[in-house]
């Protein structure tokens, strides 16, 4: 029948389109023809066949015959009609609604493999697992049926019953079906116990984890399954550890490749100081590298262990490509403090190993699989963004390459206020040939520099053609006092210029004012000024005379203020032009 029909494919796909479809349609005519003939006249399993044959569409007519051979005295002919309906029925349960009397009368059926097919049409028919429950503890009780119909019974009570008593009626078609799967058969069916298995699991009883620990130990053909079963709860068994590695050492490769992912899952100490020398050996080992890679990559930052092992795989020659990406990704990701139960040790081991590895990339390097895996980690391999900000803006003025410039300055502009000691070199792509660099340039000076433009024109307008600044900054005096704080907030607020002038002098301009009630460092007196940008009492006008005055002795407008932020930077969002054209100098 198969050749037949693969005999008319092909004799369909020769013929010119409207010829396929015309010639289709006829196919299927005398197809559902023929089968309604069978369903009217033919022997009870033809009929069954003919139905199957008709589909979900034409269950007026065939669920009252299916449902009428639920009640054939052969008990492969109410198997066959159960198993249809249960198919059928999950196409169309409204259609197939007829044979629902039919099918609860077969909940009772002798034979349990018709009983448990009928239960399976009434589920898919909507039917309440509750109201089926009964017909299964009846074929678990009485132990009928095949393994697989002891399966289906005892996955339909999960979650209604207790799950212990389910588990030695669903051992044994996992069993079968694993033991056909080794040997080239589907693995559908493994996939249908391995759901069921999961479902128990999700009950988080643990009084199933010691019999399903037992068979694996015991070496059944389901041992996959059950090892990812066992996985699945939380907390696992205490001496779950140890029993996967004693599995990674089967001759199983299947089973070895599980324990190996599984063991990437034992995230605590205890765990982590039993399996991760291992991994870290396995990783000088070329067959089985990857497994190792799986594991460690899961726990990357929560242990030192197999650091070393990983900065060197990420330098042998011998190891692929990407075994070597993924060693230096692992590495990389030990050093980011942000998720739970990171450790800061891992994090000291690993700097010193990812930086030398990386710094050649990062500093001469092109962008693609390396760099990137170099670059990602740069965003938490210093605790100190400053810190960070100085070694990317090192690798920018090193790497010739477009792309990567690009890159570094983009990383400066996300970085924004702790960048800006990266300005000059950020100012110095600004000359780069590509327009790309040099737009990338002007957005990273936009973010982390608000005022770079101002500040440039401040330099051009306070340089004398001698090249020595019009007005000098003044530097501090040690031990001299600065000027009161309270007055000199209140002549700042009242716009009182000859008051700032007899508090504010060129021996005290670059001084913290005194204010002993401040905590931390006082501001020096054009932070006070400043900070009355913006407030409506202040005229923009006072405010700007006093501003000129104090830039005039030696105030630094390109200097930061006591939390370490630019000055002229913060003035451009909060104060009004007269005000930073007097910044301006």
């Amino acid at each position: 029948m198969r050749n037949i029909v693969f005999t008319l494919i092909f004799a369909v796909l020769a013929l010119p389109t409207a010829a396929q479809s015309d010639f289709a349609k006829k196919f299927l005519a005398d197809q559902r023809e023929e089968a309604l003939k069978a369903l009217a006249k033919g022997k009870p399993l033809e009929q069954v066949k003919a139905a199957e044959t008709l589909g979900p569409e034409e269950a007026a007519v065939t669920a009252p015959v299916l449902a009428g051979h639920l009640a054939d005295p052969d008990a492969a002919v109410r198997l066959a009609a159960a198993n249809a309906l249960w198919d059928l029925a999950g196409r169309n349960e409204t259609g197939f609604a007829p044979a629902k009397p039919a099918l609860v009368k077969a909940l009772d059926d002798a034979d349990a493999n018709v009983a448990m097919h009928a239960a399976g049409a009434l589920s898919a028919m909507k039917v309440p697992q509750a109201e089926l429950a009964p017909a299964r503890r009846r074929v678990l009780r009485e132990g009928g049926g095949t393994p697989y119909v002891r399966f289906l019974a005892g996955r339909g009570l999960i979650g209604i019953d207790p799950p212990l008593p389910l588990l030695p009626a669903m051992l044994p078609y996992l069993e079968e079906a694993s033991t056909a799967a080794k040997r080239g058969g589907s693995r559908d069916n493994v996939d249908l116990a391995r759901s069921a298995f999961y479902r128990l699991a999700d009950t988080k009883d643990r009084s199933l984890l010691a019999p399903m620990q037992a068979e694996i130990r015991r070496g059944s053909p389901g041992t996959p399954v059950l090892m990812s079963t066992v996985g699945r709860f939380s907390p696992r068994p205490e001496d779950w550890t140890d029993q996967l590695l004693q599995l990674a050492g089967s001759q199983d490769k299947d089973i070895v490749a599980l324990a190996s992912d599984l063991l990437g899952y034992q995230g605590d100490a205890a765990s982590l100081a039993k399996w991760m020398p291992r991994a870290a050996v396995l990783l000088g080992v070329s067959d089985r590298r990857d497994m190792a890679l799986s594991a460690i990559w899961r726990v990357a930052g929560k242990t030192p262990l197999g650091l070393k092992e990983l900065a060197a795989l990420a330098r042998d020659p011998q190891a692929s490509e990407a075994q070597r990406n993924r060693a230096l990704e692992i590495l990389g990701s030990a050093m980011d403090m942000r998720g739970a139960g990171q450790s800061a040790e891992a994090a000291r081991t690993a700097f010193p190993l990812w930086f030398p590895i990386c710094d050649p990339v990062l500093r001469a390097g092109r962008p693609g699989p390396e760099f990137d895996r170099c670059l990602t980690p740069v965003a938490f391999a210093w605790a100190d963004d400053r810190e960070q900000a100085a070694q990317v803006a090192k690798w920018l003025a090193a790497n010739p390459d477009v792309e990567a410039k690009i890159r570094y300055l983009g990383r400066l502009e996300g970085l924004w206020a702790k960048a800006v000691d990266a300005e000059p070199a950020v100012r110095a792509e600004l000359a780069h040939a590509e327009p790309r660099v040099k737009l990338a340039a002007e957005k990273t000076l936009d973010r982390i520099r608000p005022a770079w433009r101002e500040a440039g024109a401040r330099q051009e307008r306070t340089t004398t053609a001698g090249g020595a600044p019009a007005v000098s900054k003044a530097a501090p005096v040690p031990g001299a006092p600065g000027a009161d704080g309270g007055a000199l907030y209140g002549a700042v607020r009242d716009g009182d210029l000859a008051k700032v002038k007899k508090l504010v002098t060129r021996a005290n301009v670059a001084q913290p004012v005194k204010f002993p009630q401040m905590q931390g460092i006082p501001p020096v007196p054009l932070v006070v000024a400043v900070n009355y940008c913006g407030i409506p009492q202040v005229p923009a006008a006072k405010l700007a005379e006093i501003v000129a005055y104090l830039v005039s002795i030696g105030a630094d407008p390109d200097g930061k203020d006591n939390t370490g932020d630019n000055i002229l930077d913060r003035a451009k969002y909060t104060c009004p032009p007269e005000v930073m054209k007097a910044l301006a100098g």
